[in-house]
C-alpha cells in the first residue's frame, strides 16, 4: 500500500474543495468534465450497478481482465482504510502522485469558473472526475467502474463509451434517495441501461425482472438475466472461500474464489457472464478471455472488507461490510453454513440513515450476543448508547455499548469466541486499521 499520509491529503483537498454531502444530479460533474477535456470519453468501460455485491462483482471482472492480459482499470467506493483502495490501475493502486497531478488541474478549473466556485461539486463527483483523468492518462484497455449509492442520476453515470452493464442484486438502501420501495430503487439503478449496450441483471422476483426487461425494451438494450445464461450453484462454503460450479456453452466447470459466502457465487457468475459477453460481442478486442483467464482470475481476485478474516489465530476476528437488510440476510446464511450451531460473538456499529430496526430483527434470528458500538468521529452513525437501547427493545442479547469499537471487539475476543464486525464498512475499515497494524 502506498503511503497512507500522502492519500489523506488528498482526500483533505478534495474534502476542502467539495460542496458537503450528497447532490444527487449530473450538471455539475458535467460542466467540469467538460473544462477538463471529457476524460470520460477517452475509455471504454463496463459500468457495474446494483444495491449489494457491486465490488466483488467488478473486483472479479478486473482481475479476469488483468489475467487476460488486458491493462484494467478498477474503480471503486468507499474505501475501506486508505482513499487509494478506490482505484486501481493494473492491479496496482494508483500512484498518490497521480491523484495529486490530476487533482491540481481540477484545482485550477474550479478556480477559474464561476459556475462551479458557486456551485462545486461534491466529493464523490470530485474522486469520479479525478479518477477519470487517471484512467484516460493511463491508457487502459478496459475500466471497470462501480457505481455509487444511485444509478440513473450517480456520477458514474456520466460514463461515455460503455460497452456492456452489469446490475448486481437489486435491495432497498439510501432510500431518502433513490425511494421507499424494492420497484422505486429498482428502477432507478435500470436506468443507466443504454441504447444497444448489452445489460446482464443478476435477477431478483418476478416483478424486478419485469422492470428490468420492460426499461431494457423502452431503451433498446440487449437484456439477460444471469440464471437464463447460465446456471449456477455453490458448492462448499468455508474459510478458505467459496468453491462453485457455472455451466453454460463457454463457462461450464468448477470454480473457487477466496470471497467467503454463497452469495459470492453469483457475483463470480455475473463477473464470468460479463467477460464471455465481452468477448462474444468484441472479439476481436478481447479474444484473450479464455478459460484459463477465467479460472485464474476467479481465484486470485482480492476484495477486502467483506468476511475478511483479519485475525486468524482463534479467536478468530472477521470483519464484513453487511450494512443494510439484504446484506444482513446473506450474511446470516453464510454464518449459518460455516458455523452451524457454534456460537459467535457479532460488533455491530451503524448508520443513522439505514434501517435499523429490520437490521435488528435479522440479527435476533442470529442468535447471537450483540457488542453495540459506533464509528468514531462520524456523525452519521448511530451511538452506541442509541443502538443498545434499539437491540434490548428487540429482545436481542446484548453484552453492552461500547463508544470505541477497538474496545468492543477487544471484550468480545476475550470471551475466548470467534468475533464478526459488521453494520458499517466504516467500521470495518476501522477496525481493519487497527488490527492490520
Amino acid at each position: 500500500m502506498h503511503d497512507i499520509k500522502k492519500f489523506q491529503e488528498i482526500e483533505k483537498r478534495l474534502l476542502h474543495l467539495a460542496s458537503p454531502g450528497i447532490r444527487p444530479g449530473l450538471a455539475r460533474l458535467s460542466h467540469l468534465l467538460l473544462l477538463l477535456g471529457n476524460p470520460e470519453r477517452k475509455f471504454k468501460a463496463v459500468h457495474v450497478v446494483g444495491t449489494n455485491g457491486k465490488g466483488s462483482t467488478a473486483s472479479t471482472l478486473s482481475s479476469i481482465m488483468k489475467e487476460s492480459g488486458y491493462k484494467a482499470a478498477l474503480y471503486t467506493s468507499p474505501h475501506l482504510v486508505s482513499f487509494g483502495e478506490r482505484l486501481n490501475i493494473g492491479g496496482e493502486e494508483a500512484l498518490p502522485e497521480m491523484w495529486e497531478r490530476a487533482l491540481g488541474i481540477i484545482e485550477k478549473k474550479i478556480a477559474s469558473s464561476d459556475r462551479l466556485r458557486s456551485d462545486p461539486p461534491t466529493y464523490f463527483e470530485l474522486i469520479t472526475a479525478t479518477a477519470f483523468m487517471i484512467i484516460a492518462e493511463e491508457d487502459v484497455d478496459i475500466a471497470v467502474v462501480e457505481a455509487g449509492l444511485g444509478g440513473r442520476l450517480d456520477a458514474t453515470n456520466i460514463l461515455s463509451d460503455v460497452l456492456l452493464t452489469l446490475i448486481t442484486p437489486i435491495g432497498i438502501d439510501h432510500s431518502e434517495y433513490l425511494g421507499n420501495s424494492l420497484a422505486s430503487v429498482a428502477k432507478e439503478k435500470f436506468a443507466v441501461m443504454r441504447p444497444g449496450i448489452p445489460a446482464i441483471f443478476s435477477g431478483g422476483e418476478e416483478d424486478i425482472e419485469s422492470i428490468f426487461f420492460d426499461t431494457a425494451f423502452k431503451k433498446g438494450t440487449p437484456a439477460q438475466v444471469l440464471r437464463r445464461l447460465c446456471s449456477y450453484g455453490t458448492v462448499q462454503v468455508s474459510f478458505k472461500g467459496t468453491d462453485f460450479y457455472v455451466e453454460s456453452e463457454c463457462l461450464c466447470a468448477d470454480y473457487h474464489t477466496p470471497l467467503i459466502g454463497t452469495h459470492q457465487t453469483e457475483n463470480a457468475a455475473l463477473a464470468l457472464a460479463g467477460a464471455c459477453a465481452l468477448k462474444s460481442s468484441l472479439k476481436s478486442r478481447f479474444e484473450n478471455i479464455t478459460f484459463p483467464a477465467l479460472y485464474n482470475g476467479v481465484i486470485s481476485v482480492k476484495w477486502p472488507g467483506r468476511f475478511e478474516i483479519i485475525k486468524k489465530e482463534s479467536p478468530l476476528l472477521i470483519v464484513d461490510g453487511a450494512h443494510n437488510p439484504h446484506a444482513l440476510i446473506r450474511l446470516a446464511e453464510n454464518t449459518g453454513i460455516i458455523y452451524g450451531s457454534e456460537v459467535f460473538n457479532l460488533v455491530v456499529a451503524m448508520m443513522k440513515d439505514k434501517d435499523i430496526s429490520e437490521s435488528l430483527d435479522i440479527i435476533k434470528k442470529m442468535g447471537t450476543t450483540l457488542y453495540c458500538t459506533q464509528v468514531p468521529g462520524m456523525d452519521r452513525s448511530l451511538s452506541a448508547k442509541d443502538l443498545l437501547v434499539m437491540a434490548e427493545k428487540k429482545d436481542i442479547t446484548c453484552a453492552g455499548k461500547w463508544e470505541d469499537p477497538i474496545l468492543a471487539v477487544e471484550k468480545s475476543l476475550d470471551t475466548g469466541r470467534d468475533t464478526i464486525c459488521c453494520g458499517s464498512l466504516f467500521l470495518s475499515g476501522f477496525v481493519k486499521e487497527h488490527f492490520d497494524d
